[in-house]
């Protein structure tokens, strides 16, 4: 089965340099046919169609001002829909909402690297099948801090590589990430040079292994990012990040200073996402990180998330490069992995 990703083996300049230039430039054919669908599926309501069909189905009572806010609402891009159902679910109290997508991808095949994990015996046996999955949620802390449209959000998201099919050493995690965060989200448009801005946030991040000694590994950022839709189908982010800087380890063992150095040479100082969402409920998602050096080291993901049922969607998910996870931060790694989807970026 670990063919599947075999036949991918290129040489590593083109897995990594080549294909995500080769990709920046798909990311501007993605927004040309993402456009030209957009204009194709013409059949989708404007304002004053919806307008029109609310004034037959409305009571007499219902003001043209409460028509026209209904139509607007429904005519909004899928960022602000969500924007406004988190802060419809928020009013419950028990509530916790999706922050990251939540995924199990029960299969994936990777080239599993067992360099990192130097004299740990387990490493050796570690097969290149395993289980992938992610749970990311988050809370809404505080509503219109200090001016309207300005929210504080904690979040927690989990991701884990699991040999879920090597009873040999009884299907350990062989990696998990943690990553809480605290996020200053702004939800009010604006702009900048003239370009769109939908959102807006920064967030004090830490994101950690949880191991100890030569596996451990850690970082603390500060990000910042905006979010904007090109249309009602399509969404871009960029986000960039400043490293909290650490002191030198003294030692392998010593359990304080910077675990991962040169971190930022793989993962660089910001990644590009966007999302495509297209015919009934597909949606196609791409995530680039570059690094701008020489050497380049960056990383890119693409998904595929189509439907099975109302609530439940199916998954396919293709990574390349460096930074997958924490213990493979300067590792190259290519993965693909299928399975289901809970919740999606929008």
């Amino acid at each position: 089965m670990k063919n599947v990703v075999n036949s991918f083996n290129l040489p590593q300049v083109f897995h990594v340099q080549s294909l995500i230039n080769y990709s920046l430039s798909c990311a501007l054919a993605f927004t040309t046919a993402a456009g030209a669908a957009q204009q194709l599926g013409s059949g989708e309501k404007t304002i004053e169609q919806c307008l029109l069909k609310q004034m037959e189905l409305s009571s007499d009572d219902v003001t043209l001002g409460e028509l026209r806010l209904i139509c607007a609402q429904d005519n909004d891009n899928r960022l602000r829909k969500r924007d406004r159902l988190e802060h419809r679910a928020s009013l419950n109290p028990f509530a916790l909402l999706p922050h990251k997508p939540n995924y199990l991808l029960p299969v994936t095949f990777a080239n599993i690297s067992k360099r990192p994990y130097g004299s740990d015996p387990k490493a050796e046996k570690y097969q290149d099948t395993e289980a992938k999955f992610q749970i990311s949620l988050k809370y809404l802390a505080v509503e219109d801090l200090m001016w309207d449209g300005l929210d504080v959000q904690v979040a927690f998201t989990v991701a884990s590589y699991w040999q879920a099919y090597n009873g040999e050493i009884s299907a350990p995690f062989r990696e998990t990430n943690y990553e809480p965060e605290i996020i200053f989200n702004y939800s009010r448009p604006w702009t900048i040079l003239g370009l769109p801005i939908d959102q807006t946030y920064i967030s004090l991040n830490h994101q950690s292994n949880g191991q100890t000694g030569e596996l451990s590994r850690s970082w603390n950022r500060i990000i910042g990012g905006v979010v904007f839709a090109q249309n009602a189908n399509v969404t871009w982010g960029l986000r960039t990040w400043w490293r909290i800087p650490e002191d030198d380890k003294v030692s392998l063992d010593d359990p304080e200073g910077d675990d991962n150095p040169f971190i930022e040479r793989y993962m660089g100082y910001g990644e590009l996402g966007a999302l495509w969402s297209f015919s009934d409920n597909h949606s196609l998602e791409l995530l680039l990180r570059n690094n701008f050096r020489s050497d380049n080291r960056g990383a890119i993901q693409l998904g595929w998330t189509f439907p099975i049922t109302r609530h439940l969607r199916g998954y396919v998910e293709y990574f390349n490069g460096y930074g997958e996870s924490l213990i493979y931060y300067n590792q190259h790694t290519e993965r693909l992995g299928i399975g289901v989807k809970l919740t999606n970026w929008l």
